[in-house]
């Protein structure tokens, strides 16, 4: 009865901060500034480690400028599986999300 009634939708249980604003940066088109783009390739992040950001992340609200006109910035931390901890800073828009940089603390990349 319950699936007839909501069908096939994506509930989720996002009651949290953190949770919410991981939901809401999932949903949208994510775009890649030049300077993410560098970082990624240098850090070599794949998709999976991007996805990994979005799905276990940790938004960083002290770091974090929500309500930065006219989008939004979040700084998202997360551990990849081979431990090293990533920082990304993401402008969120009313449809898309801009990966603005990606940083490790032990590389450096020469990225600007």
């Amino acid at each position: 009865m319950v699936y007839f009634i909501f069908g096939k939708r994506d509930i989720r249980c996002t009651y949290f901060p953190n949770s919410r604003v991981l939901n809401d940066l999932r949903q949208k088109e994510l775009v890649f500034s030049p300077t993410a783009l560098c970082q990624k390739a240098c850090l070599e992040l794949d998709s999976l480690d991007i996805k990994q950001l979005f799905a276990a992340g940790t938004i960083d609200f002290g770091a974090s400028e929500a309500r930065k006109k006219p989008c939004g910035e979040y700084t998202v931390i997360t551990r990849l599986p081979d431990m090293r901890e990533i920082h990304a800073r993401l402008q969120n828009c009313d449809s898309t999300v801009t990966m603005l940089f990606l940083k490790h603390e032990e590389t450096s990349c020469a990225c600007d």
